[in-house]
């Protein structure tokens, strides 16, 4: 076991989230003991969003937490900074217009104090302005996942889901040294978290939710910029590098094909948000092709690899459609 005396750290990353911030902190804060560690960062907040932590953690007496100030470099920069700094034996983290479960530490800490998993995970509920209730469940089920049983089968559901949110999960130190989130890219979660999975044993899964993901106007998923698409694409191309070294491990590589498929999905869904049809660059055909090689002979279907093989016959007649509407 670790000799930290911190059981868990959390990074709480923000930039201008004035109107949400002091909740966010509030939601943790409230229910921290000495054995939890708090990294704040700052990053470059150009709002009133500093202040306002800085006032707010004032009123409180709480050796443990750590206030980093910087210059704007991205979620994923900052995160990193995070990860630096965290001496904790599990690693949390919470953004800066999102809220935890009252219940979260409570909870969560008899199940970490032993060490036995690299990874839990939990559940999240997305709102608006009005946070949900806390749930009335006294019960919380958890289920390991069954290694010794399936081997990485056992992780088709999570990777069926690809639901990748970094904060739905707590994370074993050990589990992250050498890791950082990519610089300068907005779905970092993609990028990072499937990959984690493939390096633990020891995964559960809680029942229940325990996070709260705020659905705001200024979130990713309703801001879709060209550049987003690349970041899909770098994910894409980094599962097929993954699975390409690991040729000889089946298991490997039908997971791969399945979050590769939910990223293919993504990328249509933005592409015909920008431009009203299935319009794919070269970069995009070349990914395609690479990733259609890792999914055939795995449980994706015929129809979906054909996707990825014949990416211009879903241009031409989502295009047609397009200029159909248009008349």
């Amino acid at each position: 076991m670790s000799s930290s005396p911190y059981l868990i750290s959390f990074i709480v990353p923000f930039y201008n989230n004035e109107d949400y911030i002091v909740a966010a902190l509030s939601s943790l804060l409230n229910q921290v003991t000495p054995d939890v560690e708090i990294v704040i960062i700052d990053d470059g907040s150009t709002d009133s969003s500093g202040t306002l932590v800085k006032e707010y953690l004032a009123t409180l007496n709480l050796p443990q937490v750590t206030f980093i100030s910087q210059k704007n470099g991205g979620v994923a920069h900052a995160r990193n900074v995070g990860l630096a700094h965290v001496t904790g034996r599990y690693t949390a983290f919470l953004d800066g217009d999102d809220l935890l479960s009252p219940d979260f530490l409570n909870t969560l800490r008899p199940i970490l104090i032993d060490e036995a998993y690299d990874i839990v995970e939990f559940n999240y509920q997305k709102f608006d302005q009005h946070p949900p209730l806390p749930s009335s469940q006294k019960q919380v089920k958890l289920v390991e996942y069954d290694f010794s049983k399936s081997g990485l089968d056992c992780l088709t559901p999570v990777f069926t889901k690809s639901l990748w949110h970094l904060p739905t999960r707590v994370y074993k130190h050990t589990l992250l040294a050498g890791e950082s989130f990519p610089i300068g890219r907005r779905y970092e979660d993609v990028i990072f978290t499937p990959f984690i999975y493939f390096k633990s044993r020891k995964i559960a899964h809680l029942d229940q939710i325990f996070y709260f993901y705020r659905d705001n106007s200024q979130s990713i998923t309703r801001n879709i910029k060209p550049k987003d698409i690349d970041d899909l694409l770098f994910a894409i191309d980094k599962m097929v590098s993954f699975a390409i070294s690991h040729q000889n491990d089946q298991q490997i590589r039908n997971l791969a094909a399945l979050m590769i498929i939910n990223c293919l999905a993504n990328v249509k869904s933005m592409t015909k948000a920008l431009y009203g049809y299935y319009r794919y660059d070269g970069h995009t055909l070349k990914t395609f092709r690479s990733a259609a090689a890792i999914c055939q002979g795995t449980s994706i279907p015929t129809k979906k690899v054909w996707q990825l093989r014949y990416p211009q016959v879903d241009t031409w007649l989502s295009k047609i459609r397009w200029q159909l509407k248009k008349r």
